[in-house]
């Protein structure tokens, strides 16, 4: 029986060792360059938790103006 799963990640794995000819310090050496990258990119990108800036006279969510009702008791 083959697990195409397990075929899938043994292919992958092959071809990577290959492209490095078979020198795992050139692949780690790698690794470290994309991991400073990916630091250097999420640096320049904007947060997507900040609250965008707006100019004088933005509109207000009419959601935010209203006021949450309680749910009326009902005595037994």
């Amino acid at each position: 029986m083959t697990d195409l799963i397990v075929e899938e990640v043994r292919r992958a794995r092959a071809e990577i060792a290959a492209e490095f000819g078979y020198d795992l310090a050139k692949y780690h050496d790698w690794l470290q360059a994309q991991q400073i990258l990916r630091k250097q990119n999420r640096q320049q990108q904007p947060s997507l938790n900040k609250t965008p800036e707006t100019t004088g006279g933005a509109a207000v969510s009419p959601v935010s103006g209203k006021r949450r009702v309680g749910v009326p008791r009902v005595s037994p």
